[in-house]
Formats: C-alpha cells, sequence, structure tokens
C-alpha cells in the first residue's frame, strides 16, 4: 500500500480473492472472474460489510432476491463468510482490515467488480471499494523532443509527420479495377481482354496500404513507366 492507496493490479487480486471465498463459504459458485459491468437491477439485492483499519472501504455481495433471503435468513453464516473474506483481503493486500455488520444496502460503488458463476452461468457479483493510486511518474521524466527544427509554415498535422520521413512504404499504381465471377476467373486465357472501372486517359491512382495517396498520368522514362503527379489528396485524407 502506498500513502494514496492500492495499485489497480493489488485490488484486482484482492477483488478475485475475495470472490472465491464468498462464492465457497456461501455455495454461489465454483469460478470467478474480473469484469466492468456492475450489472445489479430491481430483482437483486445487494449486502454490504464497511471495511477499517489501516484503511477504509467496502466489500460488496449482490445477489437475486431469494438468494439474498436465504443468506439473511442464517446470519452466522453470512457473518462468518464476509470475516474470512475481510480477512483474505487483508492478506493480500498486506494490510490490517476489519469488516462492520452485514447489511443491505442501495449505494453500491465498486472500485473493482468479480463475477461469480456457476457452470459458466453468472450467479453474483462481489465489488470492492477501495483507494486506487495512479502509476506514478518519475520526477525527472521530460517529453521527448525531436532536433531536427519544423518548418512553422507547416501545418501541425503535416509537422507530426516528418518523424516518420525516413520510413519507406511500398507505393502501387492502379490502373483501374473490376469484378469478375469465379467461373470467369478460372476461364481466363492468354490473349482475352479485361474490361476495368477506368475510361481511356483517365488518371492512374497511387496507393499506399490501399488508400489512395495521389493521382498521375502514366510517362515513359528511360523505357521504364513513370507516373507524372497530377494530384495530391489532402492530408486529413490521408489520416483516415
Amino acid at each position: 500500500m502506498t500513502d494514496g492507496g492500492f495499485t489497480k493490479t493489488d485490488l484486482t487480486a484482492a477483488a478475485e480473492r475475495a470472490a472465491l471465498v464468498l462464492a465457497r463459504d456461501l455455495g454461489l459458485g465454483d469460478e470467478v472472474r474480473v469484469c466492468d459491468d456492475w450489472a445489479v437491477d430491481d430483482g437483486d439485492m445487494v449486502l454490504a460489510s464497511a471495511l477499517s483499519g489501516d484503511t477504509e472501504g467496502t466489500l460488496f455481495l449482490a445477489i437475486n432476491d431469494a438468494v439474498g433471503e436465504r443468506l439473511l435468513g442464517d446470519p452466522a453464516v453470512l457473518a462468518a463468510a464476509f470475516a474470512a473474506t475481510v480477512l483474505d483481503i487483508a492478506v493480500e493486500l498486506g494490510v490490517t482490515l476489519q469488516g462492520g455488520d452485514v447489511a443491505v444496502t442501495t449505494d453500491a460503488r465498486p472500485t473493482l467488480i468479480v463475477e461469480i458463476t456457476d457452470a459458466g452461468a453468472v450467479t453474483s457479483l462481489v465489488g470492492l471499494t477501495l483507494p486506487v493510486v495512479s502509476p506514478a511518474v518519475p520526477k525527472d521524466f521530460e517529453p521527448s523532443s525531436f532536433d531536427e527544427p519544423v518548418d512553422p509554415g507547416l501545418s501541425h498535422s503535416l509537422a507530426a509527420l516528418t518523424v516518420l520521413n525516413d520510413v519507406e512504404l511500398v507505393v502501387t499504381a492502379e490502373l483501374g479495377r473490376t469484378t469478375m465471377a469465379v467461373r470467369d476467373l478460372l476461364g481466363l486465357t492468354p490473349g482475352m481482354v479485361v474490361e476495368i472501372d477506368r475510361v481511356a486517359g483517365s488518371p492512374i491512382d497511387l496507393l499506399v496500404n490501399g488508400r489512395r495517396i495521389a493521382a498521375g498520368e502514366v510517362v515513359v522514362i528511360d523505357e521504364e513507366f513513370g507516373i507524372r503527379i497530377t494530384d495530391i489528396a489532402p492530408i486529413g485524407d490521408l489520416r483516415r
């Protein structure tokens, strides 16, 4: 425990341990798993026990009304199960904790939530509320900076791309596309003509990872084809 509370990892382990104890001692299920949804509705009952000692918090157990009435009908067993759970939480977190009386509550805001399941079906929820600390940032931490100056005339978006200047990408020139049935594709033979969705004289698309970045016209340079750029896609289009 730090001065401000516990790490999320420690609390997760404590919540899972608590759920295992309650599942075992109250016969609620055979497996537990962490979840994000405190799925309690009008047909459910929430039992709570206040935690005190080295820190303060609350242990919650959400069950359906029928199970809740059964548990409340045997207060000694219920109190013993919660006491054993609080002890396990204290051992897991390395602190001293005591649990208060177990009572029905309508105000539950758990920090960690664990499902108890029986044969794969959710039977109950265990919630644990204890102080959580955020990961500490080193005092001498400074944001990274780049030595090369950025042209002030560039937009912020374009300036951010300058850090990728030396990354190599595969650029593809696309004349056009078409769709074909499998039977037609398998029937292709040398000499056949395949029509594409591009009118003669239309610009050729320049693609990177399937995204159009520019267009141009075909030229021949030293007996090799090239593309003379006639249009550049907006920077906003490149980032989508």
